[in-house]
């Protein structure tokens, strides 16, 4: 196999799975070499003072650069502040495991957490605006960019070497708050200058009420995922807001937490415009019918899915009688929002009602097949 060419070499390592490509490389130097962006195309960088200088170690590496690296992820985390050795010791986040570690040894790791904090600490909006920007530099070819929390209840499914380096040299593990709005405030003056950047997912509790995207447009970026927008009353304008920052949307992925409006009587869905939107999800929301209706019609949508949605007026058979009238009519999918129980009373699964809920939208002289459990549950309005 020597004597392939090295693009050939390449595209082999691209169709390896991750254990398999480490082996390749350890071939010869020539399989290193076409391994190599095989081995960057997905990489996670934590969002931490250490991490960013082994990032530009990384850059560095003699077997080529991070020019192939498509996707990039970046885990932040919250990180507990202690004031002392014992408060340290006694904290809920602690890592139990090292209890029975010697004196001497838990005296150096409270020492490493003592740096560590410290070292954060020095961090300004400003810094960290020049660090993500000098870390994306590193990245000309990128096409898509998740921020993701790093959910420490999820600590044992995160294969990451920096952070299980991090938390065994600390012997801290981060907090369960999950907010990544400091994050990524930090991350909007930057996108810009990722030219190729197409996907941006955001995975963790988002408050866009601290951030100003009215100052951005990102043109290029075409699928949004944000997996838990925090939604109350007076939110609506910030979420409404920040959606109108990415004008070229072809998919949209929208879940409140908890369940909210997004959409407000001064600023309604409907008024949300994509001219080339073709996928929307649309997760634990609420909406009046009129708006979901008027935000279907308006959209060339090919695919519509509704999850956990909550209709403030108006009703689902109403809904569904008039879309299934729109020409051409996207595909709709329902979970968790369509009821009907069998002959014996019991609900029945998402994939039973979806295939009434099909045949309900294909034939117009179907009746509606669904009864309405919520008519008498009263809709009330939360807060953050």
């Amino acid at each position: 196999m020597e004597t392939l060419p090295l693009e050939l070499l390449g595209a082999i390592a691209l169709n390896l799975p991750i254990a398999d490509l480490r082996h390749f490389r350890l071939l010869g130097r020539c399989y290193a070499d076409a391994g190599f962006p095989a081995l960057v195309r997905e990489l996670s960088f934590l969002n931490t003072l250490g991490t960013a200088d082994a990032l530009q170690t990384l850059s560095r590496s003699p077997y080529g650069s991070l020019g192939a690296a498509r996707h990039l992820t970046i885990y932040d985390g919250a990180w507990p502040v202690a004031a002392s050795q014992k408060e340290w010791e006694r904290h809920v986040l602690f890592l139990r495991s090292r209890t029975k570690c010697s004196p001497t040894a838990t005296k150096l790791a409270y020492h490493r957490y003592e740096q560590f904090l410290r070292q954060e600490a020095s961090r300004t909006f400003e810094t960290d605006v020049l660090l993500f920007r000098s870390v994306l530099a590193h990245f000309p070819s990128l096409r898509e960019l998740t921020l993701s929390h790093i959910h420490s209840w999820r600590i044992r499914y995160l294969d990451f070497t920096h952070f299980r380096d991090l938390t065994n040299s600390i012997w801290m593990i981060p907090s369960f708050e999950s907010f990544v709005a400091a994050a990524i405030s930090r991350l909007l003056p930057v996108l810009g200058t990722c030219s190729r950047l197409e996907r941006l997912n955001v995975d963790g509790l988002l408050d866009v009420r601290d951030l100003a995207p009215k100052q951005y447009q990102f043109n290029t970026i075409r699928h949004l995922c944000l997996n838990a927008v925090l939604a109350g009353e007076g939110l609506e304008n910030s979420i409404a807001s920040f959606l109108g920052a990415f004008p070229g949307l072809t998919t949209l992925t929208i879940r409140t937490f908890p369940r909210g409006p997004i959409s407000h009587q001064r600023l309604p869905l409907e008024q949300m415009r994509w001219s080339d939107l073709q996928f929307c999800d649309i997760i634990g929301t609420w909406v009046p019918e009129d708006e979901l209706f008027s935000f279907t019609k308006r959209h060339p949508l090919k695919h519509l899915t509704l999850k956990e949605v909550t209709l403030t007026s108006g009703s689902w058979k109403s809904f569904f009688s008039r879309a299934r009238k729109l020409q051409p009519r996207p595909n709709i999918v329902c979970h968790g929002i369509l009821r009907r129980r069998d002959e014996q009373g019991w609900p029945m699964e998402d994939v039973v009602s979806q295939r009434l809920l099909n045949w309900f939208l294909a034939n117009a002289e179907v009746s509606w097949p669904f009864s309405d459990p919520d008519d008498d549950i009263s809709i009330f309005s939360l807060s953050p």
